[in-house]
């Protein structure tokens, strides 16, 4: 959904609040979405794979010391 914003606000960005929507900017315009629902979400083969790799790969490399 495309919003307009009153003058002093130019853009927003994230969630405001705790009510299932976030703002964003896309291709120049100020758009509200609702935040994607993963709860019961059941991970694939492929994606369970995928964070592995990516964990195995950049997990390490910012540890703190």
């Amino acid at each position: 959904m495309r919003a307009d914003l009153i003058i002093p606000i130019e853009t927003l960005r994230g969630m405001l609040r705790r009510d299932g929507y976030y703002f964003r900017i896309y291709r120049g315009q100020q758009i509200v979405q609702r935040c994607p629902n993963r709860k019961g979400h059941i991970k694939t083969p492929a994606e369970q794979a995928n964070q592995q790799r990516f964990a195995s790969t950049w997990g390490q490399r910012y540890k703190k010391h």
